[in-house]
């Protein structure tokens, strides 16, 4: 599945595909929840952090760099854990 995605990543920054880059958010997404549930307090915050997540897919997903041979799934765990403190910080 790894291969996989990163073909399709490699397609999406390409490209630009919007078909493609669903298909990445479906494959992906459920790293990207499980940071989410790891960082959100309450329901509330894990509403506002999945919209702003979802939004930010298509700029996230862009900076991947296969040849840095980073493992989508750490690379995502890096950054939403990243970028979900920076939401968290600006909004308190």
């Amino acid at each position: 599945m790894e291969k996989q995605i990163i073909s399709w990543i490699t397609d999406y920054q390409n490209t630009g595909d919007e078909a493609v880059l669903r298909q990445l958010r479906e494959a992906c997404w459920p790293i990207v929840e499980a940071v989410l549930q790891e960082k959100a307090t309450d329901e509330e915050q894990a509403s506002d952090l999945r919209e702003k997540g979802i939004e930010r897919f298509p700029f996230i997903i862009s900076k991947y760099q296969a040849d840095v041979q980073l493992p989508v799934e750490t690379f995502l765990r890096n950054t939403y854990r990243f970028y979900f403190h920076q939401v968290m910080r600006g909004s308190r």
